[in-house]
């Protein structure tokens, strides 16, 4: 039997083996692209792609996305056009809206501004 130094890598497509899968090193471009291919998500680190490709080997089912539910708010505040206090508690539907900037600028002084870092 020949160790696994000297056999050659299979082709990554829909008919390798799953011991085969499992035994060789895959670079991530490699399983975006199989998975693709497949119509298996592409979202996320190599390790969850490549336990949906197992699961596709496996059972040939393409694991559906989960449904992600946004959350409506219930609060009725306008932030744009609300008068705002001291007292004006923060609500589900809070927005860094203009009339919020100028009420933080009032309160605090010209010298403010709203720094925002987006990643």
């Amino acid at each position: 039997m020949e160790n696994k130094q000297s056999m050659s890598r299979p082709i990554l497509d829909q008919n390798i083996s799953l011991q085969d899968f499992k035994d060789f090193y895959w670079l991530k471009k490699e399983l975006l692209a199989f998975c693709r291919i497949h119509g298996i998500s592409t979202s996320g680190e190599k390790i969850e792609i490549t336990s949906r490709i197992i699961k596709y080997l496996e059972t040939g089912v393409v694991e559906k996305k989960p449904v992600v539910q946004q959350i409506k708010s219930s609060s009725r505040f306008n932030w744009n056009n609300e008068v705002l206090t001291k007292e004006t508690l923060i609500t589900d539907s809070y927005k860094n809206t203009e009339n919020v900037r100028l009420f933080f600028k009032n309160q605090i002084g010209p010298h403010f501004h709203l720094m925002i870092n987006y990643p």
